[in-house]
């Protein structure tokens, strides 16, 4: 069987759904990525990294793609596609100012790339961000859209249509408790607006045996999050279930689900 993960950024992907993508890949399942962009805007805080020697632009996009590399070799999934899209950057008057940014871009342009690699790629279900991008962030919310789109297009005579289309997300009181002892680097949430109720939960995915994996996965992106004494300490202020499960919400399908929970994401497919 075959999943596509499509994402706006390096790292999204391994906090998103970094656990599942390592689990589908052991098991022999071929797992593959599509990146948006290289994450050309994004602050560097590693001590040892030099933002000057990396400045925004395309010197500092390809550090991320190398970091990117890095983290789905860790994860085991094959190596990542890009569509070559500009980041956004981050807050919104970042990417407002500048007309080649990802969050200006034509989404069904976007669309016509996702197919591209879709037809190529035949996956049988999709991940991708939830409407609401996470946590707002218009890049994710961009390829949330364009992916949703390219969903529904995919498909035709000889060409089989992707089954499935799932969402990570995180509960209400899952955002609620990691808002209380979030810090600066914990993105502001509001639970009610980037959390989805108990009952929408479609799948739980048992990720405890790849721990090590996305642990990895995450350190690989160390531009952005620090040394891996700054990344431990962050960890310890996520849900004790982020390393044991990811929740995914049904964004579309093709044909029945079986019931609610499932847990695993082909579950009566093929």
């Amino acid at each position: 069987m075959r999943l596509l993960a499509i994402f706006a950024h390096p790292d999204d992907e391994v906090f998103s759904c970094g656990g599942t993508l390592a689990r589908y890949a052991a098991e022999g399942h071929q797992v593959n990525l599509i990146c948006a962009t290289r994450g050309e805007e994004g602050e560097i805080i590693h001590p040892e990294i030099d933002p000057e020697r990396y400045p925004k632009g395309s010197e500092r996009g390809l550090l991320r793609k190398a970091e990117l590399e890095e983290a789905c070799k860790e994860l085991g999934i094959s190596a990542p596609f890009f569509l070559n899209h500009h980041d956004s950057g981050f807050p919104i008057e970042v990417g407002l100012r500048n007309p080649k940014a990802f969050m200006n871009q034509e989404i069904f342009s976007i669309e016509h790339e996702l197919l591209d690699h879709i037809t190529k790629i035949r996956p049988n279900i999709i991940i991708t961000f939830d409407p609401h991008g996470m946590y707002g962030h218009l890049d994710h919310i961009t390829i949330h859209r364009a992916a949703l789109a390219a969903f529904w297009s995919a498909g035709g005579v000889m060409q089989p249509a992707p089954q499935r289309l799932y969402f990570p997300v995180k509960t209400i009181a899952q955002i609620e408790k990691m808002q209380a002892s979030s810090d600066s680097t914990t993105p502001q949430m509001d639970p009610r607006r980037y959390g989805v109720s108990e009952d929408s939960i479609c799948a739980e995915i048992d990720i405890s045996a790849y721990e090590n994996q996305k642990r990895n996965g995450i350190n690989a992106h160390r531009s952005q999050l620090g040394n891996k004494e700054r990344i431990e300490e962050m960890l310890k202020r996520r849900p004790n279930s982020f390393f044991r499960v990811e929740s995914f919400a049904l964004g579309g399908m093709r044909g029945g689900f079986p019931t609610y929970i499932v847990n695993d994401l082909f579950e009566e497919l093929g």
